[in-house]
């Protein structure tokens, strides 16, 4: 199948941009979309160099903005938890995983909207275990946002401290996900190619995210974004 088209197109103009307004969401809405058009097995591996792509222009642009100590616990745990997502990937129907996807998206789009000021402290260990969740998720759908995001907003550290060590833990995981990929075969000819010709079309809406980043009400288009994802998450839990 020849991946191409204007909906492809603009899904990932629309989750580029998105990105560029938040530093992240990349995958969390572009994969569900892309999900109704091409298989999991395609769409994954796709997305996942566009990913790797984005939160790499990101790190770069935040590189002064890191807490290494407190990003370690959760890079160790999604190490181990990456070639288990992928596992899950290559051995359960696309079904399952849609299943599985629409679910994490209803919780993670519930809390942001419902519960985003609970105030919680998970001790330091726990970076292990989120790290492993998200390593999961990372391998099987490169979707390591909802639990780093969670952990690191219980962490008491200034917004610029999180938004940077969550970039640099979406690029290391990202291309540790997009070789892990390569290694086993997911990643064609025919997905490299597809990359490339919309290189151009990720480029433009990450920029066009930063410029409506810079006019528009954040908190209005944040509850937009997450109520859109509580939509997207129930339709593909039962699709």
């Amino acid at each position: 199948m020849i991946i191409e088209g204007f909906f492809t197109a603009a899904v990932i103009f629309l989750a580029s941009l998105l990105q560029g307004v938040f530093g992240f969401a990349f995958m969390l809405v572009a994969l569900p979309l892309l999900s109704f058009s091409l298989t999991m097995k395609t769409a994954v591996p796709l997305l996942s160099l566009f990913l790797a792509l984005l939160s790499g222009i990101l790190t770069f642009q935040l590189r002064r903005h890191f807490d290494y100590r407190g990003i370690l616990p959760l890079l160790a745990g999604a190490v181990a938890g990456i070639p288990a997502g992928l596992l899950f990937l290559i051995g359960f129907s696309d079904k399952a995983i849609k299943t599985a996807l629409g679910i994490v998206l209803i919780v993670y789009a519930a809390y942001s909207l419902l519960f985003k000021r609970m105030p919680l402290r998970f001790p330091a260990w726990t970076g292990y275990l989120f790290g492993f969740f998200a390593g999961t998720l990372g391998g099987a759908f490169n979707i390591t946002g909802p639990p780093v995001v969670f952990y690191l907003s219980t962490r008491e550290w200034s917004k610029i401290n999180i938004v940077g060590s969550l970039n640099l833990f979406f690029c290391i995981t990202s291309i540790l996900v997009v070789a892990f990929h390569f290694a086993i075969g997911n990643i064609t000819r025919e997905i490299e190619t597809a990359f490339l010709e919309f290189i151009p079309v990720m480029a433009t809406g990450m920029l066009a995210g930063t410029y409506i980043f810079k006019r528009m009400n954040e908190d209005t288009y944040r509850k937009g974004l997450f109520i859109l994802l509580f939509i997207m998450g129930i339709v593909l839990s039962f699709k």
